[in-house]
């Protein structure tokens, strides 16, 4: 059954301008239009939103947008919410039609709704009788409040969800409601639900890349956790799943403001998704790619969970004498600090250690990424567009006009880049950054390869990091154990070196590692390396002076092995040939 017609008669109070004057000053409205509604209106004695929307002016959302900030209410995109089945427990059906009320989440003791009326304080208080709950009202448009009901309250709600969980507003797109009619009420309920159990149980599951591959029988799932891919046991959920794998693909790229009729491009988009974890709304940041593949589309989620954001570089848990080296880098004021490593060896969280590091009312801070991962207060964040001009060379320009101390910059990945971050560390600034090298000595002739001067290098580059990320130990299940197999020809004899492993225990899933850490060689040019690298000596001379200021990456594998935090297998499944070569002579 449809839901009433909108009110859109909003009391004005004290102070509070007409809804009409502000769609003239939101770009809504046009003065002449707004006076012949206002004719209309006297004619018709109709609420002036009503009225306004009938004469196509504008759209009942362009409306309730501009209503919502009239009182001073959040406006929320319920096509690109997934609304918790179990609230349909909260308001039933007939209360919720006859108030025209739709509930959007439960945090606690309060309930989130969206009234038809937003401005009846009677209905919110009729609310606040019924349920016991303090009630927050948000804005949505007509058309959005009928699907939503349509989807909460024409399917029965779950009696298993284990938690109330439901995505985050986003700002609005035409397009994705127009996308959104396209999908069957039925088959769009179903895959809110399956998708909302199915990141749920991602993320309780440490979860940081969500894999779905679509085959022709069902969907290839697994999830990235510690770094590894495994298959989760899902059971009934992954039933559900397989049946409407489809329907869950277009609602993932509906959340993610994507196409969902295109089939044959790769396409990225985000979302937010919200869960209620020890008493209150955690949001979580979703970055989605799908491409198209032989049988179908794959979809990869990352989960940026805020919780793992570190909040200082002793979250980073580096080794003591990496320590001690990066928080000397970071002491200084001026010159360029890289962060290098593969794809997914943690460099953008070190960098975000680092910046926590240096963070204090008394600086600013300015960065440029692709994309921004976890939003931290009192960081400057801008994300990178390349498709609007917004390249990391062009913040770089502006930021140098902003008056920072510290500059970040997500990747130096051209020319263009990397001479101006030079450039800002020439005049004063500190500026950290990325880098894709191997080894921290290679970030010499990749930035030679970009073009910059070895002058400018032996000037301004104060230190590299580089880093892999192994897996940790399960603290919960730690025991000693017999040498493994490769250590005899990967170590020989090392008498004195107790081996460690997890047993497998329910903290770690039977997996023996709970999380990761950073394994790093650091350098820190001096006086005698620049000297080397301004005249452009051969690499090896200059390799062979920056092994006196140098951490190598296998005397810190070897602190880490002595500590028992990981094991020699994983060493050598993520360290390069080159560290594992000189872990023998490190434990020696």
């Amino acid at each position: 059954m449809p839901m009433p017609e909108p009110i859109l008669a909003p009391a004005i109070g004290p102070g509070r301008a007409p809804l009409g004057e502000m769609l003239v000053d939101a770009g809504v409205l046009s003065r002449p239009q707004l006076a012949h509604a206002l004719k209309r209106q006297a004619e018709l004695a109709q609420p002036i939103g009503r009225v306004v929307v009938a004469l196509a002016y504008a759209t009942d959302e362009d409306v309730r947008r501009v209503l919502a900030h009239q009182l001073g209410l959040r406006f929320v995109d319920l096509e690109r919410s997934i609304i918790d089945p179990a609230l349909a427990r909260v308001i039933n059906r007939s209360y919720a039609r006859r108030h025209a009320v739709l509930p959007i989440a439960l945090d606690q003791r309060r309930l989130t709704v969206a009234l038809d009326d937003p401005t009846s304080a009677a209905a919110v208080e009729s609310l606040r009788q019924l349920t016991g709950l303090a009630i927050d009202v948000v804005v949505v448009s007509s058309l959005a409040m009928q699907r939503g009901f349509r989807r909460l309250y024409e399917a029965p709600a779950d009696p298993t969800s284990r938690g109330r969980v439901d995505s985050a507003h986003a700002p609005d797109s035409a397009a994705i409601a127009t996308a959104a009619d396209g999908l069957d009420d039925v088959a769009s309920r179903r895959a809110d639900e399956a998708l909302r159990l199915l990141l749920q149980d991602a993320l309780e599951q440490r979860c940081s890349d969500l894999h779905l591959e679509v085959l022709p029988r069902g969907v290839h799932l697994r999830y990235r956790v510690d770094g590894v891919l495994r298959e989760p046991a899902l059971r009934a959920l992954r039933d559900a799943i397989d049946r409407n794998r489809r329907e869950l693909v277009s609602r993932i790229k509906i959340l993610s403001r994507l196409d969902i009729a295109e089939r044959r491009r790769p396409q990225d988009g985000s979302f937010q998704f919200a869960i209620a974890r020890h008493g209150r709304q955690d949001a979580i940041d979703l970055r989605v790619s799908v491409v198209p593949t032989y049988y179908g589309e794959s979809v990869v989620i990352r989960m940026l969970d805020r919780r793992r954001a570190p909040a200082s570089i002793d979250d980073l848990d580096l080794s003591p004498d990496v320590a001690r080296g990066l928080g000397t880098l970071l002491d200084r004021t001026t010159g360029i600090v890289l962060v290098t490593g593969p794809t997914g060896s943690g460099k953008s969280t070190t960098l975000y250690g680092c910046l926590m590091r240096l963070h204090h009312p008394g600086i600013r801070i300015l960065t440029a990424e692709d994309p921004v991962e976890y939003v931290y207060d009192g960081l400057s964040q801008c994300e990178v567009n390349d498709e609007i001009g917004n390249t990391f060379a062009r913040f770089l320009r502006s930021f140098l006009r902003h008056d920072p101390e510290v500059i970040m910059v997500g990747e130096i990945r051209d020319e263009d880049t990397a001479q101006m971050a030079f450039r800002a560390a020439q005049t004063g600034h500190l500026l950290l950054s990325t880098l894709h090298t191997n080894s921290a000595i290679a970030a010499l002739p990749r930035l030679i390869d970009l073009g910059i001067d070895a002058s400018l290098i032996s000037a301004s580059l104060a230190g590299v990091l580089s880093q892999r990320l192994v897996r940790r130990i399960c603290a919960t299940c730690r025991e000693p154990c017999p040498p493994p197999p490769i250590a005899a020809s990967l170590l020989g004899p090392v008498p004195d070196l107790i081996f460690h492993r997890g047993a497998g225990c329910q903290t770690c899933a039977f997996t023996g590692f709970t999380g990761r850490l950073i394994v790093a060689d650091l350098w820190i040019p001096d006086a005698a390396d620049a000297l080397l690298i301004a005249r452009r000596a051969p690499l090896d001379e200059i390799r062979a002076s920056t092994a006196r200021t140098t951490i190598p990456m296998a005397r810190d594998a070897a602190h880490r092995l002595r500590t028992g935090t990981t094991t020699l297998e994983e060493l050598a499944r993520v360290l390069p040939h080159e560290a594992l070569v000189g872990l023998r002579s490190a434990l020696t």
